[in-house]
């Protein structure tokens, strides 16, 4: 399944969330778990859609918004960091052309980048950074 981003984003997120939900109901879990999601390393750190100062990096109960973005001025369909950490396995694939000191910084934790407070409960995050 996909978030319809051609849709109004509040509408397409609550749409997703719908989708989760009915899967994780159907599993008999509270919350559905990916097996897999991959993500990437934005330069400011960001990662899916959740950018640094945005509403949806504190947000603790919905799983998936329309996150606004101002320095892109625009809405964003986004998992939140309580879908993404519930995940079985993250794979971060980033270039090996991405600043060292900025991977080194979200590995060391930094939560001045969303990127670092990937951390899931129950599952594992792997890192491939090359060409």
């Amino acid at each position: 399944m996909r978030m319809r981003g051609e849709i109004d984003p509040q509408i397409a997120a609550q749409e997703y969330q719908d989708q989760l939900d009915l899967m994780a109901t159907q599993r008999g879990e509270p919350i559905y778990r990916h097996d897999l999601i991959l993500l990437g390393l934005g330069p400011d750190g960001h990662t899916a859609s959740l950018f640094p100062e945005t509403a949806a990096l504190n947000e603790q109960v919905r799983h998936v918004v329309a996150n606004f973005v101002p320095k892109l001025n625009a809405r964003r369909l986004t998992f939140t960091f309580p879908l993404i950490n519930h995940a079985r396995h993250i794979l971060f694939l980033v270039g090996s052309a991405k600043d060292p000191g900025l991977i080194e910084r979200v590995l060391e934790g930094n939560p001045q980048y969303p990127a670092a407070r990937v951390n899931p409960s129950a599952g594992e995050v792997t890192w491939m950074i090359g060409q």
